[in-house]
């Protein structure tokens, strides 16, 4: 099995000392954490040229751990540090900044590190044997490092396992504090909640280690509450993502989850794959209640990714990157670690699921057999029909997870493009950005930030979105390296520069 940790090359000036100690392959190869941030103009480029159809921001989220990790580091657990990647006018410009949240805060101020990661071991004594809310951020530690969505003008960032959500401005990347909606958000939020880009509307839900039942919420535009109601579910479960349609949200359901009780014995969250139970597809009109909420069942499985969902008549059509086995067989050879690996071990494909609100009817088929997934359309089309979706292929033969080509789907005709990246380049998920010149679904472009593992320098790369194929057609030099993270997110100029006197790039 091929290990990026094996590459040794690491700029001494650009990685805190004590991953030194720690023998983790999340902690060092690409994965390895940076000790600055970084704000620079004018950059480099080093192919090409920037297109000055190109008009707008890419952010990448993902773990950055500061300190000494208390116990055994998981993935998840570092920091959230977001790159921002501003273009515009054929320039482009670089911030890189950590999340500011009150676990970061104390650990900085206390010099060291105090609550556990998703691992454990947690210290429940405060909550067990009380009436338990939803803030089990309280005993895990948050790093909101996992998603961005912008919304009323700001950037959220959000959590894997259902946190507090943080407020960045989208401009200078600084926090300005956590996101309550003016006092409405008395839950953590998932971490893909989905901003509709035809309402401004966030919608969210939240749901705890302890609670058999989520909190859905519809944010307005503006940042207050519009709807907030209880659906309550058959035990505790580990959802990771929301699906919007015009009138829907669909909510989901696996047989993938820890035992809570378990949880509190144990004080470790030992998550299995209960092959008896189906996979579960909530539909619930946007402001409806739990009594208005209709469940289809599929075949049992996981998925961590929807691309997109819509309504064509009484049909909800919907595709995601479904996992028909998520057991985690852990490797022995691999001590302490081997859950963590093995749970990173991705094997799954594109699916589609259809569901009919008026007969009951569903349908289930499997779309292609690549193994797939951090995948995303056109964020402009979330929740209507949308023909493209941009992949990454996952290789199977890696002890971590990784991404190792390029992939473009076209929904409508049921092909594929596949780009396969350089062998030793490692980039993150890939975000479609349209052309301002307009044109058909995929005129536009393809972005993406990029790591050499041999040297460690660091690239933006743009690709022509009708042509991946090609490669880059742009490679922009960053001034810093990029670890290995988790989402992407392209925000639109018009939506980013509504007031051109505060533009930064």
């Amino acid at each position: 099995m091929r290990k990026y940790s094996d590459v040794s090359t690491i700029d001494p000036q650009d990685r805190p000392a004590w991953v030194d100690h720690i023998d983790n392959p999340y902690l060092h190869g690409p994965y390895t954490p940076v000790v600055s941030e970084i704000t620079a103009v004018d950059l480099r480029v080093v192919q090409g040229e920037v297109p000055h159809d190109l008009f707008g921001a890419y952010f990448r989220q993902g773990p950055n751990p500061i300190l000494e990790p208390r116990g055994a580091y998981h993935w998840f657990d570092g920091d959230g540090m977001v790159h921002g990647l501003y273009l515009r006018d054929g320039r482009a410009s670089y911030i890189r900044k950590w999340i500011r949240t009150r676990a970061l805060r104390d650990e900085i101020e206390r010099g060291k590190v105090e609550l556990s990661g998703i691992m454990g071991p947690y210290d429940l004594r405060s909550i067990v044997g009380h009436e338990i809310d939803s803030q089990n951020v309280d005993y895990t530690k948050d790093t909101a490092n996992t998603t961005l969505n912008l919304h009323n003008g700001k950037l959220l960032a959000a959590w894997y396992n259902s946190g507090r959500m943080h407020r960045l401005d989208a401009l200078t990347l600084d926090t300005e504090g956590e996101e309550n909606f003016l006092g409405a958000l008395d839950t953590t939020m998932n971490a893909h909640g989905k901003t509709d880009p035809r309402t401004g509307e966030f919608i969210n839900y939240g749901y705890a280690d302890f609670q058999p039942w989520l909190t859905y919420y519809v944010i307005g535009a503006d940042g207050a509450l519009r709807h907030k109601t209880r659906i309550d579910l058959p035990g505790p479960r580990l959802p990771h993502d929301t699906t919007i349609t015009r009138n829907f949200t669909i909510l989901h359901d696996f047989p993938l989850f820890h035992d809570p009780e378990l949880l509190k014995r144990t004080n470790h969250r030992i998550v299995q794959f209960r092959r008896d139970l189906p996979t579960r597809f909530g539909v619930l009109p946007r402001y409806g209640t739990q009594e208005q909420i209709r469940w289809f069942e599929f075949d049992p499985g996981y998925v961590l990714h929807m691309v997109n969902a819509w309504e064509e008549g009484d049909w909800i059509i919907m595709d995601g990157c479904f996992q028909p086995d998520p057991t985690i067989r852990r490797d022995p050879s691999e001590g302490p670690l081997g859950s963590m690996l093995a749970y990173l071990r991705y094997k799954g494909h594109l699916r589609r699921w259809r569901m009919n609100l008026r007969t009951g009817e569903q349908q289930e088929r499997q779309l292609d057999d690549l193994n797939v997934e951090f995948c995303l359309p056109d964020a402009d089309l979330y929740g209507v029909k949308s023909r493209y979706s941009y992949h990454q292929l996952i290789p199977t033969d890696l002890q971590t997870l990784a991404f190792e080509g390029l992939v473009k789907y076209d929904h409508e005709r049921g092909t594929r493009d596949v780009y396969h990246y350089p062998r030793g380049w490692f980039p993150s998920e890939t975000t479609f950005a349209k052309s301002t010149r307009g044109g058909d679904e995929d005129s536009g472009y393809a972005v993406t930030l990029a790591t050499d593992i041999a040297d460690y320098r660091s690239e933006a790369w743009i690709f022509d979105a009708k042509d991946i194929t090609r490669g880059p057609i742009t490679r922009i030099a960053l001034p810093g390296r990029v670890a290995a993270g988790f989402h992407a997110a392209w925000v639109y100029g018009r939506d980013l520069w509504r007031d051109a006197s505060r533009a930064a790039a």
